[in-house]
C-alpha cells in the first residue's frame, strides 16, 4: 500500500486543528473543534487514542466501534476537567485496509463521526463513501436542497454529531478494494472549496504524483485555503 499524508494550516486561520495518523493498516483525519485551543486538543487526543489502540485482536468491525467509543470517552473526559475544553469536539474518520487476498483483493472498514470525509477512486470514478454528519448533509439526503445549494447553504457548518457530542452514532462502510484503487480521507478544508467534479478531474490529471495529498492540499489552497486542510491518500 502506497499511503501519502498531508496537512497545512490553510491561507486563513492561525492553527492548524486537524490531525491525522496512519500506520500499517489504519489511516484516520480528525478535525478539532471549540475555543482556544481546544479543537486542537480535541483531535489530538482522538488521535492519541486510536493510535495506542490494539488492533488486530479482533474484528475489525468491532475494534473500529471500540477505538472510536474511547475517543469519544477521552474527549468527554477532558471536556468535563477542563473548563477550558469544554465543549470541544472533533470529526474522525478511520479506515481499516486489509491485507490483500491471493488475488490481490482488499476489504476497506470505515468508521465514522461529523463531516470529514472518505473517498474511493477506483476505475476513474470517484465515490463518496461516507455520509456529512451536518445539518446540510441530512437537507441533501432527503432532497430538501440540491449540491449546488449545499456549497452556500448557510448552515453548512452545524455538525449534528462529532466526537464530544452528548451520544453519537458512528458510521460503519464496508468495501472491496480491487489492485489499483485509491483510498482517500480528508477534512472539510479540502472539500468546502474542491466539489466531487473538480477532485475527480484532478485524480485523473495528478493520480500518478510522488505525493498525491500534498497536491490536493496544495490546491485547497490554490482556492483560497480558508480552513486547515488534511489529506490521506492511500493507493492499493
Amino acid at each position: 500500500m502506497d499511503v501519502k499524508t498531508a496537512t497545512d494550516v490553510g491561507r486563513v486561520r492561525e492553527n492548524n486543528e486537524d490531525a491525522l495518523w496512519v500506520s500499517e493498516r489504519c489511516l484516520v483525519v480528525c478535525d478539532g473543534m471549540g475555543g482556544h485551543v481546544a479543537g486542537e486538543v480535541a483531535a489530538g487526543l482522538a488521535v492519541e487514542v486510536i493510535s495506542s489502540f490494539p488492533f488486530g485482536a479482533g474484528e475489525p468491525e468491532q475494534e473500529i466501534l471500540e477505538a472510536i467509543a474511547q475517543a469519544q470517552a477521552r474527549i468527554l473526559e477532558e471536556s468535563g476537567r477542563n473548563k477550558h475544553f469544554q465543549g470541544m469536539g472533533s470529526t474522525i474518520t478511520l479506515a481499516w485496509i486489509s491485507e490483500p487476498s491471493e488475488q490481490g483483493e482488499r476489504k476497506l472498514i470505515v468508521g465514522h463521526v461529523g463531516d470529514s470525509r472518505c473517498y474511493l477512486y477506483a476505475d476513474g470514478v470517484l465515490e463518496q463513501l461516507t455520509s456529512d454528519h451536518s445539518v446540510v448533509g441530512e437537507l441533501l439526503r432527503s432532497g430538501t436542497i440540491t449540491p449546488l445549494e449545499a456549497r452556500t447553504h448557510p448552515k453548512r457548518h452545524i455538525l449534528t454529531q462529532v466526537l464530544g457530542s452528548a451520544e453519537i452514532e458512528p458510521e460503519l462502510i464496508t468495501r472491496k478494494l480491487q489492485p489499483g484503487a485509491l483510498v482517500i480521507l480528508c477534512t472539510d478544508g479540502l472539500t468546502d472549496v474542491v466539489d466531487d467534479d473538480l477532485l475527480q478531474q484532478a485524480l485523473q490529471q495528478d493520480f500518478h504524483s510522488s505525493n498525491l495529498a500534498q497536491k490536493l492540499v496544495d490546491l485547497a489552497n490554490d482556492r483560497g485555503g480558508p480552513d486547515n486542510i488534511t489529506v490521506i491518500t492511500a493507493k492499493v
